[in-house]
């Protein structure tokens, strides 16, 4: 028998309750079934008439992608519910490498990404508890797979909105340092502007505007504004205009920079 199972012996006592020797096996067993039976209830919970009435209301096609992301959504929960039950530095390494390997085989580091990435986009940026949970979920994902340069880039956009600057700095650099890419120097100009580091942020725009002139107009036009250097912010947002029609909120600000 495995040295890990040596001190595992299980009893049978009144109503078929399976009772372990072990505390760490036995809370790790009663966590496991009242996660299950939490499942149960929150099953019971779905209102079928709801149900049929959004199928009614909506494209098969707009259906079948809401119900993914729903039950996505709802698999996040309990996995994150999971989580908090039990304590994962009490579980044995030979069982968090079993799980480790299963989730690997399953693609779930893709997964973990794409859920972070559909919770920022849902919720927004100013949800304290969706970008930390899509922290979580990155950190999952470089778990299972740190050659993943997307993992480093969400999280770093999540980190941003968290307003925790140099740590968001880092994870884009990490995605760069995976994969040239255009997002994550956008993305650290932008964090550069937000922290105030306008010399910086400029710098760093100048240097994709062959790749992303639109894009690294507006936000030169942006950072300028920040910097209350209108008359560079005004050009800025023209420049950016002629190439593409800005939205309504940074015409709003351009407006502002004329006046």
């Amino acid at each position: 028998m495995s040295k890990d199972w040596e001190d595992i012996k299980v009893n049978r006592r009144s109503k078929d309750k399976v009772v372990f020797e072990s505390r760490l096996v036995q809370s790790i067993y009663d966590g496991i079934g009242f996660l299950k039976d939490e499942t149960t209830d929150l099953l019971k919970e779905i209102d079928s008439t709801e149900l049929k009435q959004n199928i009614d209301e909506m494209e098969v096609e707009k259906f079948g992608k809401a119900a993914i992301n729903h039950f996505s959504d709802f698999a996040d929960d309990l996995s994150k519910f999971k989580d908090d039950i039990i304590n994962k530095d009490e579980v044995p390494d030979f069982i968090k490498d079993s799980a480790r390997d299963a989730k690997i085989a399953l693609n779930r580091d893709e997964e973990y990404i794409r859920t972070a990435k559909r919770k920022l986009d849902k919720y927004g940026s100013d949800d304290y508890d969706v970008n930390l949970r899509a922290v979580q979920l990155c950190d999952k994902s470089i778990d299972l797979n740190n050659k993943n340069p997307e993992a480093y880039y969400i999280k770093g956009l999540a980190l941003t909105n968290l307003e925790m600057y140099d740590e968001a700095i880092e994870e884009f650099i990490t995605s760069l340092a995976l994969e040239d890419n255009v997002e994550s120097k956008l993305a650290i100009a932008n964090v550069n502007r937000l922290g105030r580091n306008f010399n910086d942020a400029i710098n760093v725009y100048n240097s994709v505007l062959e790749d992303a002139p639109f894009e690294a107009l507006k936000g030169k036009a942006y950072t300028y504004y920040d910097w209350q250097k209108y008359g560079q912010a005004n050009k800025a947002f023209r420049e950016a205009n002629d190439i593409e029609a800005l939205d309504e909120e940074s015409k709003k600000i351009w407006d502002e920079c004329s006046l």
